[in-house]
Protein backbone atom coordinates (compact mmCIF):
# COMPACT_ATOMS: atom_id res chain seq x y z
CA UNK A 1 0.00 0.00 0.00
CA UNK A 2 1.55 3.04 -0.68
CA UNK A 3 0.93 5.98 1.72
CA UNK A 4 3.49 8.73 0.52
CA UNK A 5 4.88 10.24 -2.73
CA UNK A 6 7.23 13.21 -3.72
CA UNK A 7 6.85 15.07 -6.55
CA UNK A 8 10.12 17.50 -7.51
CA UNK A 9 12.33 17.87 -10.83
CA UNK A 10 15.62 15.59 -10.70
CA UNK A 11 18.81 16.76 -9.25
CA UNK A 12 20.48 15.55 -13.03
CA UNK A 13 20.01 15.73 -16.51
CA UNK A 14 19.71 12.45 -17.91
CA UNK A 15 20.00 10.98 -21.21
CA UNK A 16 17.19 8.59 -21.73
CA UNK A 17 13.89 7.48 -20.35
CA UNK A 18 15.52 4.32 -19.09
CA UNK A 19 18.29 6.67 -17.10
CA UNK A 20 15.19 8.79 -15.72
CA UNK A 21 13.25 5.72 -14.56
CA UNK A 22 16.35 4.51 -12.75
CA UNK A 23 17.49 8.24 -11.20
CA UNK A 24 13.88 7.89 -10.00
CA UNK A 25 13.90 4.63 -8.74
CA UNK A 26 16.67 5.29 -6.90
CA UNK A 27 15.90 8.17 -4.48
CA UNK A 28 12.45 5.95 -4.66
CA UNK A 29 14.51 3.57 -3.14
CA UNK A 30 16.26 6.20 -0.22
CA UNK A 31 13.11 7.84 0.65
CA UNK A 32 11.33 4.05 0.95
CA UNK A 33 14.29 2.55 3.32
CA UNK A 34 14.53 6.26 5.13
CA UNK A 35 10.68 5.85 5.96
CA UNK A 36 11.00 2.33 6.47
CA UNK A 37 13.44 2.69 8.91
CA UNK A 38 11.10 5.14 11.04
CA UNK A 39 8.03 3.07 11.35
CA UNK A 40 10.03 -0.18 12.43
CA UNK A 41 11.23 2.48 15.19
CA UNK A 42 8.17 3.75 15.96
CA UNK A 43 6.80 -0.30 15.94
CA UNK A 44 4.44 0.45 13.46
CA UNK A 45 5.78 -2.23 11.05
CA UNK A 46 7.89 -5.28 11.01
CA UNK A 47 11.17 -6.28 8.77
CA UNK A 48 9.69 -6.46 5.56
CA UNK A 49 11.08 -6.11 2.07
CA UNK A 50 9.97 -2.84 0.29
CA UNK A 51 8.52 -2.96 -3.23
CA UNK A 52 8.91 -0.16 -5.44
CA UNK A 53 6.77 -0.39 -8.82
CA UNK A 54 9.10 1.11 -12.21
CA UNK A 55 7.05 0.96 -15.34
CA UNK A 56 10.33 0.75 -17.20
CA UNK A 57 11.58 -2.48 -18.06
CA UNK A 58 15.28 -1.39 -19.01
CA UNK A 59 15.40 0.37 -15.92
CA UNK A 60 14.52 -2.72 -13.87
CA UNK A 61 17.21 -4.52 -15.54
CA UNK A 62 20.01 -2.00 -15.33
CA UNK A 63 19.19 -2.24 -11.42
CA UNK A 64 19.43 -5.86 -11.00
CA UNK A 65 22.27 -6.04 -13.60
CA UNK A 66 25.63 -5.00 -11.47
CA UNK A 67 27.74 -5.22 -14.69
CA UNK A 68 28.70 -1.38 -16.14
CA UNK A 69 27.03 -1.06 -19.69
CA UNK A 70 28.38 1.55 -21.95
CA UNK A 71 25.50 3.34 -22.62
CA UNK A 72 25.36 3.47 -18.27
CA UNK A 73 28.70 4.00 -16.96
CA UNK A 74 28.42 7.86 -17.03
CA UNK A 75 25.26 7.47 -14.52
CA UNK A 76 26.61 9.01 -10.99
CA UNK A 77 28.17 6.22 -8.85
CA UNK A 78 25.28 7.44 -5.77
CA UNK A 79 22.61 6.09 -8.16
CA UNK A 80 23.76 2.66 -7.80
CA UNK A 81 22.94 2.36 -4.11
CA UNK A 82 19.60 0.92 -5.71
CA UNK A 83 21.76 -2.39 -6.93
CA UNK A 84 23.26 -3.05 -2.92
CA UNK A 85 19.91 -3.08 -1.39
CA UNK A 86 18.39 -4.88 -4.30
CA UNK A 87 21.63 -7.37 -3.30
CA UNK A 88 20.37 -7.19 0.29
CA UNK A 89 16.66 -7.94 -0.46
CA UNK A 90 15.61 -4.67 1.30
CA UNK A 91 14.11 -3.95 -1.93
CA UNK A 92 12.53 -5.36 -4.50
CA UNK A 93 11.45 -4.00 -8.33
CA UNK A 94 8.43 -4.69 -9.65
CA UNK A 95 7.26 -4.00 -12.89
CA UNK A 96 3.43 -2.00 -13.70
CA UNK A 97 2.20 -1.03 -16.43
CA UNK A 98 2.63 2.35 -17.05
CA UNK A 99 -1.27 3.05 -17.06
CA UNK A 100 -1.66 1.55 -14.11
CA UNK A 101 1.65 3.11 -12.37
CA UNK A 102 -0.01 5.51 -9.62
CA UNK A 103 3.01 7.40 -9.37
CA UNK A 104 2.58 8.83 -12.75
CA UNK A 105 -0.95 10.60 -11.50
CA UNK A 106 0.13 13.72 -10.68
CA UNK A 107 2.39 14.12 -13.60
CA UNK A 108 0.72 12.98 -16.74
CA UNK A 109 -2.05 15.09 -18.28
CA UNK A 110 -5.43 14.04 -17.36
CA UNK A 111 -8.36 12.91 -20.23
CA UNK A 112 -10.17 15.63 -21.63
CA UNK A 113 -13.98 14.48 -20.72
CA UNK A 114 -17.23 16.80 -21.43
CA UNK A 115 -19.57 18.42 -18.75
CA UNK A 116 -22.45 16.94 -20.51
Amino acid sequence: MAFTWLSKKQPIVTLSNCEAEYVAASLSVCHAIWLSNLLRHMGVIRDEGIVIRVDNKSAIELAKNPVNHGRSKHIDVRFHFIREQIKKRKVELEHVESRAQAADVFTKPLPITRPF
